[in-house]
């Protein structure tokens, strides 16, 4: 019983030929891929901002939090998420499904750099899924001057 407690549910996503998860408790929505407005002056991960039901929701690309080569944008969706900075949108190739994970099967991975978002591994249904925290980057981008 005690080991359930300590089990989480996470949102399992697609970007290019790797499949990610993120924390579900900080999911507010999945939006199919619009373009957003674009921000002169903003940071190169900053695709711009959208309007979502009357919030300002702004999206950042997943592949360049993740250092990733961004020659063909292919997103589909956009994960909304809560931040203690506001609503911010990640773009991601596929939503594919909401899984419940184990802490105690978590491997961490270090973390070379402040920014990056991959906070641990785990095997899944014999598949490999790389664990993010958006919202470390996120932080880091409210600190860019």
């Amino acid at each position: 019983m005690s080991e359930q407690l300590h089990d989480q549910q996470w949102l399992c996503f697609r970007i290019e030929d790797e499949t990610y998860a993120h924390p579900v408790n900080q999911v507010r929505e999945i939006l199919d891929y619009l373009s957003p407005v674009p921000v002169p002056g903003a940071q190169s991960c900053v695709e711009g901002v959208l309007n979502v039901r009357g919030e300002i929701v702004t999206i950042v690309s997943s592949k360049q939090l993740l250092g990733l080569d961004e020659a063909v944008n292919d997103s589909e969706h956009i994960i909304v998420l809560e931040t203690t900075s506001g609503l911010v949108g990640v773009t991601v190739d596929e939503v594919k499904k909401i899984s419940v994970l184990a802490d105690a099967d978590m491997m961490p991975v270090e973390r070379n750099q402040n920014s990056s978002p991959v906070k641990g591994t785990i095997n899944h249904d014999d598949q490999l899924l790389i664990l993010t925290d958006f919202e470390r980057c996120i932080n880091e981008l409210e600190h860019y001057e």
